[in-house]
């Protein structure tokens, strides 16, 4: 619960061979949190495409061996009011967090940064929001898990 809004939180983040069963997942979803780890711009195209097969409801259905263990998606589902129907997941909202904005700004990305490699700005049809976060300190968890709210609850 936070803020008189309770969230169902499921990480299916991980191994590409369990990506396979994510869509099982995405129904009722109202919103997605992609937890994105600012230092790694290695493997930030894999992000980016994993983002576009989500966004898009075409989860591949081919499963793999290369792991992505630092992408890790959340799907919420709104259980506050029980008249709230259930959504399609081309109308959640998208919370990215940026995290590990607690290291040296050499060492990792800006939001603006992930928002770019990530191509956040090609996502017009969507409502989305990045939010630079550290996990560590609560750095700017609160103010996403805030937007999040606040849009849910104007819907």
């Amino acid at each position: 619960d936070y803020k008189g809004v309770r969230f169902g939180l499921i990480d299916i983040g991980g191994q590409t061979a369990l990506r396979s069963s994510w869509k099982q997942y995405f129904a009722g979803t109202t919103a997605i949190i992609l937890v994105i780890d600012s230092a790694d711009s290695g493997r930030m195209h894999l992000a980016k495409a994993e983002l576009q097969k989500i966004v898009q409801d075409e989860v591949s259905d081919k499963p793999g061996t290369e792991c992505t263990p630092r992408l890790r998606t959340h799907v919420v589902s709104r259980a506050s009011h029980p008249t709230d129907t259930p959504q399609d997941l081309s109308s959640a909202l998208l919370l990215v967090l940026a995290n590990k904005q607690d290291l040296p700004a050499s060492s990792r990305m800006t939001p603006a940064q992930v928002s770019e490699a990530l191509g956040l700005t090609d996502l017009r049809e969507r409502e989305w929001q990045i939010m630079g976060c550290s996990a560590l300190t609560g750095l700017g968890l609160f103010e996403g898990m805030d937007w999040l709210v606040g849009k849910l609850e104007s819907r």
